[in-house]
């Protein structure tokens, strides 16, 4: 049974902004329908939360979720996670935070709430919620003032998202290179196809592959082997796991591989490179 705890509120006629702890089931699963949208953010998101979004005529695929998110009125989200303790600030506004043009049928423009990455949406965010936290001399009236300010930053990070998808062509979008990066970082040695990253990213596997090169100026292997390198070298440095079993984890055939491929792209062995990360 999950608990909230309200920590601050604050009600205007046109806007109310809540901060509270919930306590999520472990592992959650949660489903909300809001009448009015929704900002949500989370100060302390949980890593591997995923979520769907589904409006009356359409429905995401699969979405990492993440520390902040928008659910549109009339649109469900069916979301999973880890559980614990989560501290959440949600915000409404009886004028709506999406844009007049927002097309809850379409499932990119969906993909793109669940996982709200710009800075000035959340830095508005974060004022209203340290304002319900901590109401000052004239709380009613900034809390309006924001809400403006968070409407119009939200019609121009969905305008902007979704000029970058349709013009962009021969490069991948915005909210389909997170949905890599993020598939790719929460990998732990599996195999990854072309076809699943393709199909993560909405295109055929045939198109992908030329269109990551194009955006970010390297292979999909090249990108893989990069973000594998950066695990192993915190793996490395933070731990004192034997070499073996970080390579298994990385999905390396064993240590000799591992230090082959971790010499060719430092320059250095793993065993070198943790002494003298060790060091003081």
């Amino acid at each position: 049974m999950r608990r909230a705890r309200t920590d601050g509120e604050l009600r205007t006629d046109r806007t109310r902004v809540h901060v509270y702890t919930y306590r999520y089931e472990r592992p959650s699963r949660d489903t909300r329908a809001p009448g009015r949208d929704l900002v949500v953010l989370c100060e302390n998101p949980a890593r591997g939360s995923a979520g769907i979004f589904r409006s009356a005529d359409a429905s995401s695929s699969v979405l990492p979720l993440g520390g902040m998110m928008v659910i549109p009125a009339g649109a469900a989200i069916s979301a999973t996670g880890p559980g614990g303790d989560r501290r959440l600030s949600v915000c409404s506004s009886a004028g709506g935070w999406l844009p007049a043009d927002f097309d809850p049928t379409d499932r990119r423009q969906l993909a793109l709430c669940g996982d709200v990455r710009d800075v000035r949406v959340r830095a508005a965010m974060e004022r209203m919620a340290a304002e319900a936290l901590s109401p000052g001399f004239g709380s009613d009236v900034l809390i309006d003032a924001l809400a403006t300010t968070l409407a119009i930053d939200l019609a121009r990070y969905f305008r902007r998202s979704v000029s970058d998808g349709a013009d962009a062509r021969g490069r991948l979008a915005a909210w389909q290179l997170r949905r890599i990066e993020d598939r790719v970082a929460a990998s732990s040695g599996e195999r990854l196809t072309i076809a699943e990253l393709a199909e993560l990213a909405e295109v055929s596997a045939s198109h992908f592959a030329r269109v990551f090169r194009a955006t970010t100026g390297r292979t999909v292997h090249r990108f893989v082997e990069e973000v594998r390198l950066s695990r192993a070298q915190a793996m490395l440095r933070e731990t004192d796991m034997p070499l073996k079993q970080i390579a298994a984890t990385l999905g390396f055939s064993g240590a000799s591989s591992f230090t082959l491929a971790f010499r060719k792209a430092t320059g250095t062995t793993p065993g070198r490179f943790r002494s003298e990360m060790t060091i003081d």
